[in-house]
């Protein structure tokens, strides 16, 4: 048997797929697992419904096992899932769909057949089904007499068993038993009848009681299983009932127990702890509430540390001060004190009589009560325990702050209380007066809400309990009591009470008469003023009019003193108007005192977050560096190690390279003096033996490239290579081979060959000790080698950590001088280009104001050595220009008088010329010649001006005559507009009287057209006289023009 892991809670069925290869199983715990006859280790799971809701209940396939349907227990669900297949899934469902096609194809055929006998046979009748006398089966017996008993009590009958009738083929036992309860029937039937009458009754009774049950209130009513007669039941369910109130009673505790010990815990750690509790307050006539600070009491290390940093600092003042004034004292010996005295008053005013101003200090906490001459300059907290006592500093200041601000809004909270208090006073006066004037306006009375009382939170007032207050027959009792005496008191005192009397006879009651209280009792109407006027007589009259002067002056009275009770209570209203609005006045004052408040701790808490920030900064490069010097301080000890073992290393290789040298020259030593030894032997036979002497045995070749396959493969688990011991008496044994009498040579003397083979073992063993000691040689030569990497490799690691080391330091270093400061600037002085959200200064620079204006010193002195240079350069360019021009010129008047050489060379001297040569008086022929040209000018000018003088006349009359054209122009416009009207009203006119006037209107039309076009070609010909005279004018305009004409001689 194998087990297989599968469900976790017990139960559950098992179900296999219509092709009997797929096995699912089910559980309670919702899951449904599907696995292979053939791999039943592997499955396919699916969560198909909820445990807590029973699970799966039942599946089943589908005919061709593509489907799995699931139900479940109790969630009313049905789920169906369809395999999602991959290439190799559906090779093997292949075999359940052709198992599903085999077995509906052979089903088709018996369902072919069972239908067309189906359809063959007769139609079922009912009353051929089954015949008249079968007998009633028992679960029919037991729902007719259920149904029967059911319509008795609805009717309120008595329902009497019916007497059982045998079966037909009922035994003899059963016939006697029958016979036995018939007897039974008729010896008890009047006593069973008693038993049903008095039920009935009694289910009268109890219906009758819980009708009147229904109508009750819901505290008088009773639940229905109160009207169960069954006493046990009750019992039962009344001592279920107590245990279940109990256990609830008990719960109830412990949850009350538990909402006390959380309303004790939140009421010490948010209420009980608090110095100053948070509260708000809200204006009268504007939406507006200001809330102060909520402060816990200082803890004592708080203090403790406060104490100390405050201690420390005023230390660290006064020695600075000192050091400052030792440092003057003697950095100045030959100056006078006056003269020290006034350079400390220059350097004081200089710098702002010593005192930073609040745009280097970061904040205006100063102007908020948070200001102290204990803080560290921005510009001076550069080690850690600096910027951690200037955070407790900060912490101080913030505490102040809200102190000095607390103390402000109590003062507006007291201020509040004397208002409320002032207006119940005023309201109670307003009461009266709108009482005397009838008035039913409402009185405005301001009250507190919870955020100004927030101590209401931790009373309960019993009109804040909804549900009927429980009082015990104890309780109830006391009340009584307390009642009866309360009212026993009162009779006594309705007794013969003789002050109450004797104030009722004397003053109606009251110890002083007010005005208004007399202005409210009317003037007892006359018994005469009952009759007609008719009837009153001269006395009753006089009465009349008495009557009625009264009433009109208490009429008056009442008017005067309900104006004077206006005018009071508007002028209250006014006051009560005046002084609240004057407490909204200032609580929009304390309002922006406590956004400005507001602003002030934001920027101390943000030099909070700075300090702390960079403290952490400071700390996260104080652990770099340590980590840093530790992993330095490991690589130097590992690199002298490592530099040792280099060392010991170099010394055993020199020296046992100096062994290997010497065995290498004794080795050659062996090969040049062979030929000295066999000096004594024929030089032929010589020959033959240094050959023999070079030989060796194969199988120091074969092992040599074994040993070589070996390294070159690398493989560990493959043939071992020899060592030089094996080795070298493996060439000893092909030595022996080799030392054979075969292979000497011939002539040859067998001691001759003896001596050669000695000689040849001692070369072989002398090269395998060589050859022995170059591995050596080379091991040890990789291993120094080996150390060196090593060595130097640790020497790198050494580098890069103190580069490492170093710059870190250098950025500690820099960070510890390059301060970030938090300045108060106004808009325009922030030069940095803005970021999406906030400026990003990370790049900025802080410098002292007199390097920017050395700066612009020095930028100013080389502009105006660059403004020099430029004028110089322009004027030295302008001389080069002049030059230029010059040259131009006088390159211009060289070619110029160079042409006028050539014209007068090629001049051709005419007659005139020789006249003008010859003429010695030539001037005075030039002044003749110029007095004739003048008095011709005279001439011109004299007839120009009488030509002028006509035109003008000219031109006077033609602007006459247009101007009288114009206007005739314009009156014909009026009258072809005119026309132009008429001619379209009798166009009107004439459309709706077409059918009657059909010949007329033919002939006015005509007569129509033809006077419009002669209007027209009016107008043409009277624009083209115009145009006429308008070319004439232009004509005549330009005669008048002054013409220059050359005159000929």
């Amino acid at each position: 048997m194998v087990e297989l892991p599968g469900h976790e809670l017990t139960g559950g069925k098992v179900l296999l797929s219509p092709h009997q290869k797929w096995l699912a199983t089910c559980s309670p715990d919702g899951k449904v697992h599907v696995r292979t006859l053939e791999a039943l280790e592997r499955s396919v799971s699916v969560h198909a419904h909820s445990f807590r809701q029973g699970g799966v209940r039942s599946m089943v396939f589908s005919s061709d096992s593509m489907y799995l349907i699931t139900c479940g227990e109790r969630d009313s669900t049905l789920s169906c899932y369809k395999w999602n297949l991959t290439s190799a899934g559906k090779n093997k469902v292949a075999s359940a769909v052709e198992m599903f096609r085999t077995i509906n194809s052979a089903l088709t055929g018996v369902r072919k057949k069972e239908d067309e006998l189906i359809s063959n046979m007769s139609d079922w009748m009912p009353s051929m089904s089954r015949p008249a006398s079968r007998p009633h089966s028992v679960i029919e017996k037991d729902t007719q007499e259920l149904s029967e008993k059911q319509k008795a009590v609805q009717n309120d009958e008595i329902y009497s068993t019916p007497t059982p009738v045998p079966s037909s083929d009922a035994t003899w036992l059963e016939l006697q038993e029958l016979e036995a309860i018939k007897e039974e029937d008729k010896q008890y039937a009047d006593m069973k009848k008693e038993l049903r009458t008095e039920i009935r009754d009694l289910r009268r009774t109890i219906q009758t009681m819980m009708k009147k049950n229904e109508i009750l209130p819901d505290i008088e009513k009773l639940g229905h299983h109160e009207f169960n007669l069954d006493v046990e039941e009750q019992q039962r369910m009344q001592a279920d009932g107590d245990a279940e109130v109990e256990e609830i009673r008990t719960n109830i505790e412990f949850e009350n127990l538990a909402k006390v010990y959380l309303r004790d815990v939140i009421r010490r750690n948010c209420w009980d702890s608090m110095v100053v509790k948070g509260r708000s307050l809200k204006a009268f006539h504007i939406l507006l509430e200001v809330t102060n600070y909520p402060m816990r009491a200082r803890k004592g290390d708080e203090m403790e540390e406060l104490k100390y940093v405050t201690k420390q600092r005023e230390i660290e003042i006064a020695e600075a001060q000192a050091r400052k004034e030792i440092t003057e004292s003697q950095s100045q010996p030959g100056t006078s004190s006056g003269e020290r005295d006034d350079r400390d008053v220059d350097d004081e005013s200089e710098e702002g009589d010593g005192k930073e101003q609040p745009s280097t200090i970061g904040s205006l906490g100063a102007m908020y009560g948070g200001g102290s001459e204990l803080f560290y300059s921005q510009f001076e907290l550069h080690t850690r325990q600096q910027k951690q006592n200037q955070i407790v500093l900060l912490k101080d200041a913030i505490h102040r702050i809200k102190t000095a601000f607390n103390k402000e809004f109590d003062d507006v909270y007291k201020m509040k209380e004397m208002e409320i208090a002032r207006i119940k006073e005023k309201n109670v006066r307003i009461r009266k007066i709108m009482e005397d004037l009838s008035s039913k306006d409402s009185v405005w009375q301001p009250e507190w809400t919870i955020d100004e009382k927030p101590e209401r939170l931790l009373q309960v007032d019993d009109g804040e309990v909804k549900v009927e207050r429980y009082i015990s027959p104890e309780q109830q009792a006391k009340l009584d009591e307390e009642q009866k005496l309360e009212e026993e008191r009162r009779l006594r005192e309705k007794g013969d009470n003789a002050r109450e009397r004797a104030l009722d006879m004397m003053m109606g009651g009251v110890l002083e008469v007010k005005k208004e209280d007399e202005l409210k009792k009317d003037i007892p109407l006359p018994a005469f003023m009952t009759k007609s006027q008719e009837e009153w007589s001269e006395d009753e009259k006089k009465a009349a009019a008495e009557y009625e002067k009264k009433v009109k002056e208490l009429n008056e009275e009442r008017e005067k003193y309900r104006k004077t009770l206006e005018a009071e209570l508007k002028k209250v209203q006014t006051t009560l108007a005046d002084t609240t609005a004057n407490f909204d006045d200032k609580l929009s004052d304390l309002f922006q005192r406590k956004i400005k408040t507001e602003m002030v701790i934001n920027q101390e808490e943000l030099k909070i977050v700075r300090l702390q920030y960079s403290l952490l900064q400071e700390e996260e490069l104080g652990t770099k560096e340590a980590e840093f010097t530790r992993k330095l301080k490991s690589r130097q000890t590992k690199k002298s190690g490592s530099q040792t073992a280099v060392s010991g290393a170099k010394k055993e290789s020199e020296q046992f390279r100096d062994t290997y040298d010497i065995l290498v020259a004794e080795d050659k030593v062996l090969d040049r003096v062979f030929k000295r030894e066999f000096a004594d032997v024929p030089a032929s036979q010589v020959d033959q033996l240094y050959k023999l002497f070079k030989r060796r045995p194969r199988g120091r070749r074969l092992a040599a490239e074994l040993s070589m396959d070996v390294v070159a493969t690398g493989n560990p688990y493959g043939d071992r290579p020899l060592s030089p011991r094996q080795q070298l008496s493996n060439m000893i044994k092909g030595l022996h081979e080799l030392d054979d009498e075969s292979h000497m040579p011939e002539g040859v003397e067998l001691a001759v060959w003896q001596r050669m083979c000695e000689a040849r073992k001692s070369k072989l063993e002398s090269e395998q000790n060589v050859k022995q000691k170059a591995l050596v040689m080379a091991d040890m030569n990789a291993f120094l080698q080996k150390r060196q990497e090593e060595d130097e490799n640790w020497k790198v690691d050494i580098e890069e950590l103190t580069d490492c080391l170093n710059r870190l330091q250098e950025e500690k270093l820099r960070f510890m001088c390059n301060l970030e400061i938090q300045f108060l600037l106004k808009q325009g002085q922030v030069e940095v280009e803005p970021g999406p959200f906030i400026y990003d200064h990370t790049d900025s620079i802080l410098i002292h104001r007199g390097v920017v204006e050395d700066l612009n010193a020095t930028i100013r002195q080389l502009g105006e050595q660059k403004i020099t240079a430029m004028t110089e350069s322009k004027d030295f360019r302008k001389g080069i220009h002049v030059l230029e021009w010059e040259h131009k010129k006088n390159l211009m008047q060289i070619e110029d008088l160079m042409n006028k050489a050539r014209d007068i060379q090629s001049l051709k001297v005419s007659r005139e010329l020789q006249k003008y040569l010859n003429d010695a008086d030539h001037e005075s022929k030039k002044q003749q010649e110029i007095g004739k040209l003048e008095e011709t000018l005279d001439l011109q000018d004299r007839h120009h001006e009488k030509n002028m003088g006509e035109r003008k006349d000219t031109i006077s009359q033609l602007r006459h005559t247009i101007r009288k054209k114009e206007r005739d122009n314009h009156k014909l416009m009026r009258e072809l507009q005119e026309l132009n009207v008429t001619v379209a009203e009798r166009k009107h006119i004439n459309a709706v009287n077409a059918d009657k006037h059909a010949d007329s209107g033919a002939e006015k039309r005509m007569h129509d057209i033809v006077q419009r076009r002669k209007l027209v070609d009016l107008a043409k010909a009277q624009a083209q006289e115009v145009a006429v005279l308008r070319a004439e004018v232009e004509r005549l305009r330009m005669r008048t023009f002054p013409a220059l004409v050359q005159v000929e001689h």
